[in-house]
């Protein structure tokens, strides 16, 4: 009976512990290659938004922007763009508790407001594009009425390359 189990187990062993023949090698890696990242946090005080195509605060067409260019945009936007690589855009907020919260670019945020007889509602669309040694943000107002100037907004950005 303990030969028979012997058996069992040195035929169990053996067979788990079986290694094939290993395969070729692989080709070789360029050097400096793999997967880097730099996060930023950026703001743009409401004073330094540009109105855009606006006139007197109402205008079809009208928006919100500001360019972080050459030294205050960050020098990672030439790898991203040089290897292929991937930017991603948080807005930055507060709950009521006083944690941050993190959205996703393109963001929408829904406003509105009275004056006891009247209510206005709209909303509010934040979005970025970028070049090679520039970041823009955007403000989309849903109806054109730009005569409010955004406020002070954070974003929080993830380069990849």
């Amino acid at each position: 009976m303990i030969k028979k189990i012997f058996t069992i187990l040195l035929f169990a062993t053996a067979l788990v512990s079986c290694v094939g023949p290993q395969g070729p090698m692989g080709p070789q890696g360029e050097p400096g290659e793999g997967i880097n990242w730099k996060v930023y946090d950026m703001t743009v005080n409401s004073n330094d938004w540009e109105l855009i195509n606006g006139e007197n605060g109402n205008k079809l067409g009208s928006y919100f922007m500001y360019v972080f260019e050459g030294d205050q945009a960050p020098k990672e936007l030439e790898y991203v763009t040089k290897y292929d690589g991937d930017v991603s855009g948080y807005f930055m907020g507060q709950l009521d508790n006083g944690d941050e919260v993190y959205s996703p670019l393109p963001y929408e945020i829904y406003q509105g407001d009275s004056d006891g007889n009247n209510q206005w509602i709209w909303s509010e669309l934040y979005t970025f594009d970028f070049t090679h040694n520039s970041i823009a943000f955007y403000v989309y107002y849903n109806d054109f009425e730009t005569g409010i100037r955004p406020g002070t907004m954070k974003f929080r950005m993830s380069f990849k390359w």
